[in-house]
């Protein structure tokens, strides 16, 4: 295991607060954004277009945070059971998003973007991973509470 549930968690929240300040800072930034330019480019999506003072960004913002709250919430009291419910219904809600986005390109510009493809994309990967890190420390204790032969 290279990182533990825990780390993951870290790693998301931080990634989660990152992006929820650039959004309020610079959207431009994120959508202009090296690795969701090529990668709306490779998907054939459209690119995502931010104001400063566009109204969704702000909501985007909002529950990009909520979402990195309830990370917190993990990090501060780890509970496995928590994480073992939420991360297959997270993985499931990301990897929907993200197969809208590519399977319905220019029906709907607000989700079919690059910028949305690219987010959900990244929350796949790392809710994956964070399933994975769970079934492996879940094996592992397991194993240690196992009588031994």
């Amino acid at each position: 295991m290279i990182l533990s549930s825990k780390n993951i968690c870290i790693l998301h929240f931080t990634f989660l607060n990152a992006i929820v300040y650039k959004l309020l800072t610079n959207p431009a930034q994120v959508s202009g954004h090296g690795f969701v330019f090529i990668l709306g480019r490779a998907m054939r999506l459209p690119d995502a277009e931010f104001k400063d003072d566009d109204p969704a960004v702000g909501l985007i913002a909002i529950l990009l945070l909520y979402v990195g709250i309830s990370d917190l919430a993990t990090i501060l009291s780890p509970n496995p059971d928590f994480l073992e419910v939420a991360v297959p219904f997270r993985l499931m809600l990301a990897f929907t998003v993200s197969g809208f986005a590519y399977l319905t390109p220019g029906s709907n510009i607000a989700i079919s973007n690059s910028m949305v493809f690219a987010l959900s994309f990244v929350e796949v990967v790392l809710q994956f991973w964070l399933y994975l890190s769970l079934r492996e420390e879940r094996s592992a204790a397991a194993q240690v509470q196992r009588p031994s032969e």
